[in-house]
């Protein structure tokens, strides 16, 4: 009787569905498929939408220029011969180059450094690396990049500091590495952490004991071991570098430097419309950060990266004499990497005038009375980007919920297109998608049927859930994967359908994990500047770019306070949400947290 039962529980999954009488006698019925493989087909369908077609689109302007009209005459591929003769173009590609490398090396040492220092030694203050990290990854980079440009422009709190050569510092190539490398440093750090929470000196003391110098082994144990990381933390520096769209956008106003993404922006926004030269440009910046991916993969061909064993421990940190040392720099990093800029911009929301800095006279409510008075254009900006917010959150966790459950669970024959459908959008940057949202959504036959999504706010809120899905399903997927195959397939022996187990089992226990992964989709769907900035329709304002444009046009005073407002709006938001979350399921949470 036990074998049975064993029998039958390791034959049990929790997509398993009795087979149809006499399905080997008629072939055509394997194509019915069960509740499991709906599902799997409805997810297929959502990537394909979501992702698919408009990255296909894409590429096939490339080919056919005049696509979005309905017209297949092939092009005849000038603009790629062109790439080098137009001065503006050849000056993008070359200045995104640039800083992205420039970015990838200086944020990457800054990043490992950090995670160095924070894994190695104890010391006063050394839990703010955690936290800065974590708070500017968060935070938008046109918020960043307008605090850098208020710092440090003339008359700004730069030179209110007896600094006034460092505007001239800033607002150059090497300057402008110094702040994405400021902005993107927790990439290398989160990367590097996870690689050096764990203590291997057992390898450096066998080696010492056999001669070798400490320099020889860093260089022979400890580096090698250290370059999956390495590779890994220089890749996300240099792909979110070059396909930032925040930095341009911000600095444009006082310091003009054309990178690719805002030619993008250039080609579809300015009259004529370029179309053809948007797709080309587009297409370079995706072959840049495939070429990158490529490199790494190359860099790290045939190497072992295993090497944990069940004697690992985590890596105990010493407090080091020359800990004030390490203390004060820590201090200087964070204020030059989050109050320099951030700091600025909240003392800016109370100036009455740019120009005479932060005095007792010169401080005044009237720009928080401007932002939320009657007429304000923040208003309306407001209801839009949060409906926007709330509707990509709530796509993006249904489409990364089942996602992730396929992922886990099932062995649906569309499994490896949902893989990889789910984080290639982690690669493209978002002004690439946009542009593809525009080729696909904007085709003259989806209008001739009556489908009109271009030109309203569903194609932001489409393509806002799409850039999101790769976070929902990477925070889905760590946390289902806790969940043990057994408890479901000990459901279905029950009778129990899918969805019932889903309901059932499968999200009290991964309750924690959803609520993450939706409320961190709707904090980015916020400020989202570069997807709003590429499809917002006309009449429809948008919180980025209502508070972009007012920045362009050096109403500063307005745009950092809205840019305030806005802040304190979405984390009360996610505050309430999680606290109303977690009163409606206390039960569970209460029993989650006497369990650990």
């Amino acid at each position: 009787m036990s074998d049975q039962t064993a029998d039958m529980t390791t034959t049990a999954t929790p997509g398993a569905r009795p087979a149809h009488p006499g399905a080997s006698s008629f072939g055509w019925r394997r194509f019915l498929p069960g509740s499991e493989g709906v599902l799997g087909w409805l997810v297929t369908l959502a990537m394909i939408v979501l992702v698919a077609l408009p990255l296909t689109a894409m590429l096939l302007h490339l080919a056919f220029p005049r696509l979005y009209l309905g017209d297949f005459s092939l092009g005849e591929f000038q603009l790629f011969r062109d790439l080098w003769e137009r001065r503006l173009w050849r000056t993008a590609v070359t200045n995104s180059v640039m800083l992205a490398g420039g970015t990838m090396v200086l944020g990457t040492l800054i990043g490992a450094g950090l995670a160095w220092v924070r894994h190695n030694y104890r010391f006063p203050t050394a839990g703010l690396i955690d936290f800065s990290a974590w708070f500017v990854l968060v935070m938008p980079s046109f918020i960043i990049a307008q605090g850098w440009v208020l710092f440090s422009r003339s008359g700004g709190t730069a030179a209110q500091l007896g600094m006034p050569w460092l505007g001239d510092m800033i607002f150059s190539l090497p300057g402008l590495i110094l702040v994405m490398s400021l902005t993107n440093f927790p990439l290398a750090y989160l990367a590097m952490s996870a690689a050096l929470q764990w203590d291997v000196r057992r390898y450096g003391e066998a080696a010492r004991l056999c001669g070798a110098s400490a320099w020889r082994t860093f260089l022979a144990i400890r580096l090698p071991l250290l370059l999956p990381a390495l590779l890994a933390a220089s890749l996300l520096v240099f792909v979110d570098s070059i396909g930032d769209f925040g930095l341009p956008a911000a600095f444009l106003s006082v310091f003009r430097f054309p990178l690719i993404p805002y030619t993008i922006r250039a080609e579809v926004q300015t009259v004529p419309v370029s179309f053809e030269g948007a797709a080309v440009l587009a297409f370079v910046l995706c072959s840049l950060v495939a070429l990158a991916i490529a490199l790494q993969l190359w860099a790290l061909r045939g190497r072992g990266s295993d090497f944990l064993t069940a004697a690992a421990a985590p890596r105990e940190r010493p407090r080091p004499r020359f800990w004030p040392v390490l203390m004060v720099l820590n201090v200087t990093f964070l204020s030059l990497a989050i109050f320099a800029p951030l700091g600025t911009s909240l003392s800016v929301s109370f100036m009455d005038r740019y120009s005479l800095g932060l005095t007792w006279s010169n401080l005044t409510l009237d720009n928080y009375r401007a932002v939320l008075g009657e007429g304000s254009a923040l208003l309306p900006a407001l209801r839009n980007s949060f409906s926007i917010a709330f509707g990509a959150a709530a796509i993006a966790m249904v489409v990364g919920f089942f996602a992730a459950y396929l992922l886990a669970y099932s062995q649906h024959r569309m499994r490896r297109f949902i893989d990889v459908a789910s984080m290639v959008t982690l690669a493209v940057p978002g002004i690439v998608l946009a542009v593809g949202y525009i080729f696909w959504w904007n085709q003259r036959w989806l209008a001739d049927i009556g489908i009109q999504v271009y030109g309203s706010g569903w194609v932001i809120v489409l393509c806002s859930a799409a850039a999101s899905v790769p976070i929902a399903v990477r925070v889905m997927l760590g946390a289902i994967t806790q969940t043990p195959r057994s408890f479901l397939a000990s459901a279905a022996l029950q009778g129990a359908g899918l969805f019932t187990r889903m309901r059932v089992i499968l999200i009290p226990m991964v309750l924690a994990g959803l609520l993450s992964a939706t409320l961190a989709v709707f904090a980015t769907s916020v400020f989202d500047l570069a997807i709003t900035t590429m499809l917002q329709p006309p009449g429809f304002p948008t919180i980025p770019v209502v508070i972009d444009e007012r920045f362009r046009t050096v109403e500063y005073g307005w745009a950092t306070a809205a840019t305030v407002v806005v802040c304190l709006i979405t984390a009360a938001i996610i505050v309430a949400t999680r606290w109303s979350v977690r009163w409606a399921f206390r039960s569970y949470f209460d029993a989650e947290v006497s369990h650990k």
